[in-house]
């Protein structure tokens, strides 16, 4: 992929993923070796993270629409190889903390999807991205959860 352009985001907020798709991914050794190394690579670039959980639900049994978006996170990687975390040093011992959560964004098992990060002193110390594991009514009830 190194000839490929690069792009600056990964996937559109209302792009849905699902199981399945029109033809199945011919190498999946190939597919499960990519995303194998994406998911290592996300402990330190939480910016991917969702991306790579998603593609990593399918390393089972890839479609080729499945390829199709690890490719797309390979170009948005390209394009931000510079990236990394910046520690600033100050003695403001601040910390905020900040949630979100995606109301049945699985097409599949109509899940939410939970989301949070944790900042100590301005710098992110902790973030996670879950699948919730019961099925919410309201998008009210997936932020109790």
């Amino acid at each position: 992929m190194d000839g490929v352009d690069p792009v600056y985001t990964t996937l559109a907020s209302n792009v849905k993923i699902q199981n399945g798709g029109t033809e199945r991914f011919k190498d999946a050794t190939l597919y499960r070796g990519v995303v194998g190394a994406l998911k290592y690579l996300h402990l330190t670039r939480p910016d991917i993270s969702v991306e790579v959980n998603k593609v990593f639900q399918y390393t089972h049994d890839p479609y080729v629409e499945h390829w199709e978006l690890v490719k797309i996170i390979l170009r948005c990687l390209k394009s931000t190889v510079d990236y990394g975390f910046h520690l600033n040093a100050s003695h403001d011992f601040s910390l905020h903390s900040y949630s979100d959560e995606y109301w049945a964004s699985s097409l599949d098992d109509w899940r939410s999807t939970t989301r949070y990060c944790i900042y100590f002193d301005g710098n992110l110390i902790s973030w996670r991205t879950r699948k919730q594991k019961t099925l919410s009514k309201s998008s009210t009830e997936a932020e109790y959860k």
